[in-house]
């Protein structure tokens, strides 16, 4: 994890001018009209195994596929049209991108700074000094995301798809709700679930939606860990 700790040297300049985590985003831009809705999607399920790198390997299962493409059909039937397609940098997120992508007609660009890593959680009392550097770092890295993409629209509504990872979601949606980021272990999220923020003219975020996987059949839901016990995860 030493990449991750060098990269905390690089991004703490700019993750230290956040001030206190209020539910607002980057400063208002001015004569801004529209509002930035941001649609967070975690990537499709996939079979972990810790020895294999994510950047390489730990690819989506068939399951997860099904999901995304699922997802990606939804988007399609919107009465609005996405902006911009990312995903992190890690097997399972470009997949999933991948995926949506071929449905919406839109290619799918990657960027590091949405790849999964572990903030710091009010539950991590046994954390190491090393556990707590790579901790740092992730706080940094999603500093510079959150800056990177919860900024408000300078004209029109604009809607733009971010796939990413379970901590990445939900370290975005305690950030925008002004709670403590930290208490980001608190929500359970869906695989392949749509997650929207609202980002105003003036700098203000609200949620718009949360893990919603209304699209996927309930035999066919997963989430971290069981989720509200219902779906493949409970089998």
């Amino acid at each position: 994890m030493w990449i991750r700790r060098l990269f905390v040297i690089a991004c703490i300049v700019a993750a230290a001018g956040s001030g206190a985590r209020d539910a607002r985003a980057a400063e208002p831009t001015a004569n801004a009209r529209g509002t930035r809705y941001v649609y967070l999607i975690r990537h499709g399920d996939y079979d972990r195994v810790d020895s294999l790198d994510d950047r390489t390997a730990n690819a989506m299962n068939p399951l997860g596929h099904e999901q995304a493409r699922l997802l990606g059909e939804r988007l399609r039937t919107l009465p609005v049209r996405p902006r911009v397609l990312v995903s992190s940098t890690l097997t399972r997120a470009r997949e999933t991108g991948d995926d949506i992508g071929a449905i919406l007609g839109i290619p799918c660009a990657r960027d590091s700074t949405l790849e999964e890593c572990s903030p710091p959680a009010l539950r991590d009392s046994a954390a190491t000094a090393a556990d707590r550097a790579d901790q740092a770092a992730c706080a940094a890295q999603l500093e510079v995301a959150w800056g990177t993409y919860m900024r408000p629209s300078p004209d029109a509504d604009v809607h733009d798809v971010l796939v990413c990872h379970g901590n990445v979601i939900r370290w975005f949606v305690a950030r925008a709700l002004g709670a403590d980021s930290r208490r980001w272990l608190s929500m359970t999220i869906g695989n392949a679930s749509l997650t929207i923020l609202a980002i105003r003219p003036d700098g203000s975020t609200r949620l718009a939606m949360y893990s919603d996987v209304g699209h996927i059949p309930v035999e066919k839901q997963t989430w971290t860990g069981r989720g509200p016990g219902w779906g493949a995860a409970a089998r």
